[in-house]
């Protein structure tokens, strides 16, 4: 077995995960690998904008998205199997678990409304996942791989959209973001209330894990905060983005990146293959 020694005690990999440890920033490391990589080789097939590379990155953006579409039927199907049912964590009421879908949807249709949250909730919210990762599995448990896998496809899907298909936010994407978001915890807030759960982390209960939530105080306000804290935090990467704009077309006089916004309408046969 693969053991690592920690500053208190020896413990093995396959069956604990500790954050701030090698094994965690191993994990980080391989996830932002294959982040990179399909990030890459989008980039590559739009390169000199021609409709074969354009129909080769529609290609491989689909793949993408129907993995995510197929992995997340197959996980949510487990979920609701007699040997791992529990109301506490089955149902599909983290964030997280909304947004996989999303990106899955806005890599296969290129949604205006699925980009936004796409960004929003996956690269303004999920990124603080892989620095404060609420898992104590190691891998060798299914439930290791299927919290990364989820994580990895969210945020790898944002980075995609920003890097290769150049999306850009407007502020009317913010604000149905934010918006979004607050509906969403409200509702899962009245639920946690009604099923004494802690789903998206907006009930009574504690968490096992330290995180960036311990500082809000306690319960209810501190759901309150944690509303408050992801609106800003979207509004953040939402000034990022506009000031990183400005600076390229109106500083450095460089124009725009790039925005694939649609799908070549008839994708040509490349008989190269």
């Amino acid at each position: 077995m693969l053991q690592i020694q920690s500053t208190t005690s020896s413990y093995n990999w396959a069956e604990e995960f500790r954050t701030g440890t090698p094994q965690h920033w191993l994990v980080i490391g391989v996830c932002a690998l294959l982040m990179a990589s399909w990030c890459v080789a989008g980039k590559r097939l739009l390169a000199g904008d021609t409709q074969i590379g354009r129909s080769k990155e529609r290609r491989l953006r689909h793949w993408i998205g129907w993995f995510i579409i197929l992995s997340q039927t197959l996980i949510f199907i487990r979920r609701l199997t007699p040997g791992q049912w529990d109301v506490q964590d089955s149902l599909p009421l983290y964030m997280c678990r909304w947004t996989v879908w999303i990106v899955g949807w806005s890599m296969l249709t290129l949604n205006p409304k699925a980009r936004a949250l796409t960004l929003f909730w996956g690269l303004a919210l999920s990124t603080q996942v892989f620095f404060t990762p609420f898992i104590q599995d190691g891998h060798g448990s299914l439930g290791f791989w299927i919290y990364w896998l989820n994580h990895l496809q969210i945020v790898g899907v944002a980075l995609y959209d920003v890097v290769v298909l150049g999306y850009r936010p407007r502020f009317k994407d913010l604000r149905f973001a934010v918006l979004a978001g607050v509906g969403f915890s409200v509702f899962v807030f009245v639920v946690n209330i009604v099923l004494g759960t802690n789903y998206a982390y907006l009930g009574s209960a504690n968490h096992d894990e330290a995180s960036i939530i311990d500082v809000l105080g306690a319960y209810p306000m501190r759901a309150v905060w944690m509303v408050v804290g992801g609106a800003m935090v979207m509004g953040i990467v939402y000034l990022f983005s506009a000031g990183a704009m400005r600076l390229r077309t109106q500083v450095l006089k460089k124009p725009p990146p790039r925005f694939i916004d649609s799908d070549p309408p008839n994708p040509p046969i490349d008989n190269t293959e």
